[in-house]
């Protein structure tokens, strides 16, 4: 059975109005993702200048995950938008640290250490 505090994925959308903030709390995978697809599309479509991805509180993120983070990266490059990814954590030994080094994701995506 899952622990809903580590495992469920939750996306709180704050300053939705002008240039939304989505924090991502838990697990980016598995059927979760879905949720995290949904918001993306339902943002991506309102033609936001800019949307933010806080990972700060995420402690893991899948294939899927990040696949659909890169796509959105790219609908939006392509739209001359932007995609900041948020990651407050400063340990580099972190699991989303270590994933966005070893992807080389860190050189492509717009991360901010905030």
């Amino acid at each position: 059975m899952m622990d809903k505090k580590t495992d469920a994925l939750e996306i709180t959308v704050t300053n939705d109005e002008e240039a939304p903030l989505l924090e991502l709390t838990g697990k980016v995978a598995d059927a979760e993702v879905k949720k995290l697809q949904r918001k993306l599309d339902q943002l991506y479509k309102k033609k936001f200048a800019t949307i933010t991805i806080d990972v700060s509180k995420a402690n893991f993120m899948d294939s899927h995950g990040l696949g659909t983070i890169v796509y959105y990266h790219t609908l939006m490059q392509k739209d001359k938008r932007i995609l900041y990814l948020v990651n407050s954590n400063t340990d580099e030994k972190s699991y989303l640290n270590r994933l966005f080094a070893l992807t080389n994701l860190d050189k492509v995506l717009n991360i901010k250490k905030k």
